[in-house]
């Protein structure tokens, strides 16, 4: 028995120092990224929906310009669902700087232009730069990724089985949208011999993650971070942040109410027996009519005309 439970000892212990090394928890949690019901529209204009997603502000000064200058950062809102990642990043600067060579910039370096990037590390475990992603893109609207620092870079068009984009540009400000297709990318990875990405894509899982904005002006730059100041530095995977994906739902309908159950039907009223009719009734037995006007006046003669008649009658006898 003491054998057993020295041997369980040292499965814990071991188990204890296996999560120090090979997970960053011990960075800052960034939070936990709501589970989204409905897919936003990606399309650089904010919907509604990613108010309710995990809000990450970009506003560190990074240790190459720890004094800010130029605008102002940028914010960010990230949701997840079964298949993809969501992040909406809102960018304000102090104005927009064009050089002669920014297409060039575009395809060959991206990091010398007005750009924000989204640097991810899926197994929030690595410290090797070539196990993360980079995801960036430029005031214009223009994008690449990376699977591995050491690995070419996808460019335009090329990102598309990856990343879904969206950008809109304003008089001082522009909008990066990103839908981050996981499995797309993990796949991606593995296939550039990125053996460590990471997997388990659901709720619990901790993600490795560094947020990054850059203002390029006309021999002035501005650099913004989403994690302390104090640990600057893009390709050093150990020193990011993490991301926990939620399993609490955002976006879904209320559930129906339930129809009410009809109502039985009314008995019907009892039926009204009409009433018999009742027998007529007796008339009343005529009354003479009183004697009145004329008629009191024809009686009144009558009977003094028979008072006469009688008393002639009776002198004719004696």
């Amino acid at each position: 028995m003491k054998k057993i439970i020295a041997l369980i000892v040292a499965v814990m212990v071991a188990a204890a120092g296996a999560g120090s090394v090979f997970a960053h928890s011990d960075q800052n949690s960034l939070g936990s990224v709501p589970k989204t019901a409905v897919a936003p529209v990606i399309d650089g204009v904010k919907d509604d929906i990613y108010n309710e997603g995990l809000y990450i502000p970009i506003k560190n000064p990074h240790s190459a310009t720890p004094d800010g200058g130029l605008g102002g950062g940028a914010e960010a809102w990230v949701l997840w669902d079964d298949d993809c990642m969501y992040i909406f990043i809102d960018v304000k600067v102090a104005y927009f700087y064009v050089q002669d060579d920014y297409q060039d910039k575009q395809v060959g370096s991206q990091w010398d232009l007005t750009t924000v990037e989204i640097i991810v590390d899926f197994t929030n475990a690595t410290d090797d730069p070539n196990e993360v992603t980079q995801f960036r893109m430029d005031d214009s609207g223009y994008p690449n990724a990376t699977f591995g620092r050491n690995t070419p870079q996808l460019v335009g068009d090329e990102c598309k089985p990856y990343i879904g984009w969206g950008s809109v540009k304003g008089a001082n400000s522009y909008t990066a949208e990103f839908k981050i297709d996981y499995k797309a990318c993990e796949a991606q990875a593995k296939a550039s011999d990125i053996t460590s990405y990471g997997s388990a894509y659901g709720a619990g899982k901790q993600i490795g993650f560094y947020l990054f904005a850059q203002e390029i002006g006309d021999g002035e730059s501005a650099l913004f971070i989403s994690n302390p100041t104090d640990r600057s530095g893009n390709w050093v995977p150990d020193i990011y942040d993490y991301i926990v994906l939620g399993d609490n739902v955002v976006g879904a309908p209320a559930p129906a109410e339930p129809e009410p159950e009809p109502a039985a039907p009314e008995a019907p009223p009892p039926a009204v027996q009409e009433p018999e009719p009742a027998a007529p009734a007796p008339e009343a037995p005529q009354s003479a009519a009183p004697v009145t006007g004329d008629g009191l006046a024809f009686a009144v003669l009558t009977a003094f005309a028979c008072a006469g008649l009688f008393m002639t009658r009776r002198r004719a006898k004696n």
